[in-house]
């Protein structure tokens, strides 16, 4: 029970670590809650689909060909997501605020969700993630880390398009590098962890 609960909370801190940076998923969620709570709403849904969409191919992908192959290769996914979590880390450390314009049309949610879908599943940062740290993590901390990561995705999509009409701009600053600090600090210690995970797999006999 513990173990799952640790699994859980793993991945609430990386699902909120990921859904929280900005982005142009995040840019285009800002933007549409302009136009109302469920057009931003929908557009992170359609970006929740692709994830899902993307977690059923690395769940084929670990159970398929993970359990045949060497530790060696197991060993390169665990340094390629801590790379690519690294890396985020760096772009997040060296981002801005998102800028989101309002737009006077009457775009349907439908459409919103439509475009976020598309967005996500075009986005080679969203695939990048989960063929690397996504299939890392699976492999680490198992099922019940993409529960906890989903967890954190839903609840993101909706607080935020909520934040954004609620007064974005009101404390943009003290917010902003909270945000950033916490994400920036969860990336760089997932990415050491699987560093760590990693070496452990090459030297071990």
């Amino acid at each position: 029970m513990s173990q799952a609960v640790a699994q859980l909370a793993a991945g609430l801190l990386l699902g909120y670590s990921l859904a929280i940076p900005p982005g142009p998923m995040n840019a285009l969620i800002a933007a549409w809650a302009l136009k109302g709570l469920r057009h931003g709403t929908a557009v992170g849904a359609g970006a929740m689909t692709a994830d899902f969409v993307f977690m059923l191919i690395t769940l084929f992908l670990y159970q398929e060909v993970l359990a045949a192959v060497s530790s060696r290769y197991t060993a390169i996914i665990y340094f390629a997501g801590s790379f690519f979590l690294l890396y985020i880390a760096y772009r997040i450390a060296a981002s801005r605020p998102p800028e989101g314009v309002a737009d006077k049309a009457s775009d349907k949610a439908l459409k919103g969700y439509l475009l976020g879908l598309s967005l996500g599943l075009v986005n080679p940062y969203q695939l990048g993630w989960w063929l690397t740290v996504g299939l890392s993590s699976i492999s680490s901390f198992g099922i019940y880390w993409a529960l906890g990561l989903f967890a954190a995705i839903a609840t993101w999509i909706v607080s935020f398009p909520a934040a954004v009409r609620a007064g974005w701009r009101l404390n943009r600053g003290a917010t902003w590098m909270a945000i950033k600090v916490f994400s920036a600090a969860t990336l760089i210690a997932f990415g050491a962890y699987f560093v760590y995970q990693g070496i452990n797999l090459l030297v071990k006999p």
